[in-house]
């Protein structure tokens, strides 16, 4: 988790920011077809948010649910409802409580955005939406300015961290801007299939390790 997987250790080569547009089939995914999809959904995510609450009572010191500001499409800000999967210790540092070591490896502390999915501020395929702090002008002109923050991407699966891997140096700036672009330049809805399918192999595989680690 500490580095690049070695074969995605460059990131794709991409065109010029502004050279490109996003493709059909992705704004279809995002304002029409994957709305209906996350809708339907809706009532998983709610059977799950009051399964996990009770783990999360005991295991948090914070309020269970919160949101959090993020960076959204052409520069709009979103709020991204979460899971209190962090303790604040005596010495003002966050700490991961231990039901967020069970579901953050495997992408469970994410359904709640399905919620924004459904709402139209993120969409199923895209780039991981982002604090204000860790972005610049030029990543919303390269890459926020022709799509929405999504729940897979490419880049998460090449870090195997999310946005943790910009906040820890795992990748610099400009490498995120082209695996995003490059996600953009190469849509269609077989790669869309092939990124799903990675994605759910790499989840997968985070929680073999965690159910080895257990044993």
């Amino acid at each position: 988790m500490g580095k690049l997987r070695s074969e995605n250790a460059a990131p794709p080569a991409v065109r010029a920011a502004g050279e490109f547009t996003s493709n059909k089939p992705l704004g279809l995914m995002g304002s029409v077809l994957g709305r209906i999809i996350a809708g339907l959904l809706l009532p998983l995510v709610g059977l799950l948010t009051l399964a996990f609450l009770p783990f999360i009572l005991v295991s948090s010191n914070e309020f269970p649910l919160w949101r959090q500001k993020r960076v959204g499409y052409r520069g709009r800000d979103i709020w991204v409802p979460k899971f209190s999967t962090m303790n604040v210790v005596a010495s003002g540092e966050l700490v991961e409580t231990w039901f967020g070591r069970l579901i953050r490896p495997v992408g469970l502390d994410e359904i709640l955005q399905i919620l924004l999915i459904a709402k139209g501020d993120m969409q199923w395929f895209g780039p991981r939406p982002l604090l204000r702090k860790d972005i610049d002008d030029g990543y919303i002109a390269s890459v926020l300015s022709y799509t929405k923050p999504g729940l897979f991407s490419s880049r998460s699966v090449a870090t195997g961290i999310g946005n943790r891997a910009l906040q820890e140096g795992v990748i610099s700036l400009p490498e995120m801007i082209r695996y995003d672009a490059a996600d953009l330049e190469n849509w269609s809805f077989v790669y869309a299939s092939r990124l799903l399918g990675r994605t759910v192999l790499m989840m997968a595989s985070a929680g073999l390790k965690l159910v080895r680690a257990r044993a």
